[in-house]
């Protein structure tokens, strides 16, 4: 009795190590999510992994790896991978979140993973490895500089104030209780009659504040074009917390986008700074004349570049005899010059 047992148990071990574990490795799947696609410098990005056993019987040796995108920095460890030794039953899964960082603005698409299971007695093992499509894109950083920020804070508050400087009496866009502080010419008779107490019309405004952003990618080395990046970011921000639409021009692999503004404007724009390779198609006479052919009314222009030649110059002089207002011009250097 005790031989057939033997015999059996011989039997079965000889079929699991020779018929069952070389085939383990294709009932081991992997999913996995990223909790973000736009990411700040150094923000915490969380991937989530989960290996599943998608076979009734149990991996009794498995180790997996897995590389996050190259520059990628592991919570709590050196480099950009990690490693498990993982048990797992039938139709189990295992789940892990990793922890990591990516310091530097740009576009990380892919990193890899290994999953390696073995036979019963530790003779031989089999590895399966893909590519983790990654697709994160990290902005530019904010600008610190603090001439810049002094210059740009100023000519913002410009342009808040002009844009609530006027009252356009023909456009109501609804109606106030009356103070006794409002001229009389303001105050609504028929609508005060229909709600029983003195009303006041509530105007809207003459000027209708807008941007226009304008990158110059065509000068400057690497250096003082990411700080042009950085640059654009924190003007646009500041044009989202005053509500003042803007459009974003280019003459470089940063794109353009149509007058616009909110979150999934700025996140756009957000992308297509990150992804950018510093990259110019044309000259910045010709992005000057762009500016010029899609002017409109009320609209103030921040000029973000590396320092300006004196053709820059010339440039930039036609496009103010078309504006309405004096130009912000912003150059990214070491020692930074603003011209408001």
């Amino acid at each position: 009795m005790i031989t057939f047992l033997m015999i059996g148990m011989i039997v079965i071990i000889l079929i699991m190590q020779f018929v069952v574990a070389p085939r383990l490795s294709q009932y081991v799947l992997l999913r996995y999510t990223f909790d973000t696609q736009l990411a700040e410098p150094g923000e915490k990005i969380a991937f989530n992994s989960r290996i599943i056993n998608n076979w009734f019987l149990p991996i009794v040796y498995m180790h997996y790896y897995e590389y996050m995108p190259d520059g990628a920095v592991i919570s709590g460890k050196k480099g950009n991978s990690e490693h498990h030794s993982v048990f797992l039953f039938g139709h189990h899964s295992y789940k892990h979140t990793t922890l990591f960082s990516l310091p530097k603005r740009g576009l990380y698409q892919r990193g890899k993973y290994y999953v390696e299971t073995g036979d019963f007695l530790g003779f031989k093992s089999w590895v399966i490895s893909g590519e983790i499509k990654s697709d994160i894109t990290v902005m530019p950083k904010r600008c610190d500089d603090e001439f810049v920020l002094k210059v740009l804070g100023g000519y913002i508050g410009d342009i808040s104030v002009r844009r609530f400087i006027v009252e356009d009496p023909v456009l109501t866009i609804g109606y106030l209780d009356y103070t006794g502080r409002e001229p009389m010419k303001k105050i609504s008779w028929k609508h005060s009659a229909k709600v029983g107490k003195l009303m006041v019309k509530n105007s809207d405004y003459t000027v209708d504040a807008n941007a226009a952003v304008v990158l110059n990618l065509d000068a400057g080395s690497s250096k003082e074009k990411e700080k042009a990046l950085e640059i654009v970011r924190t003007v646009c921000e500041r044009l989202e917390q005053e509500h003042i639409p803007y459009q974003f021009l280019s003459n470089g692999d940063t794109g353009n986008l149509d007058e616009g503004f909110g979150k999934k404007h700025m996140d756009q724009l957000m992308m297509n700074l990150g992804r950018s390779d510093l990259f110019s198609y044309f000259s910045f006479d010709r992005l000057i004349e762009r500016c010029i052919r899609e002017r409109k009314r009320s609209r103030s222009y921040f000029i973000i570049s590396a320092p300006l030649s004196a053709e820059d110059r010339d440039s930039l002089a036609r496009l103010q005899r078309f504006s309405e207002y004096e130009l912000c011009v912003l150059e990214a250097e070491v020692n930074s010059n603003a011209i408001c």
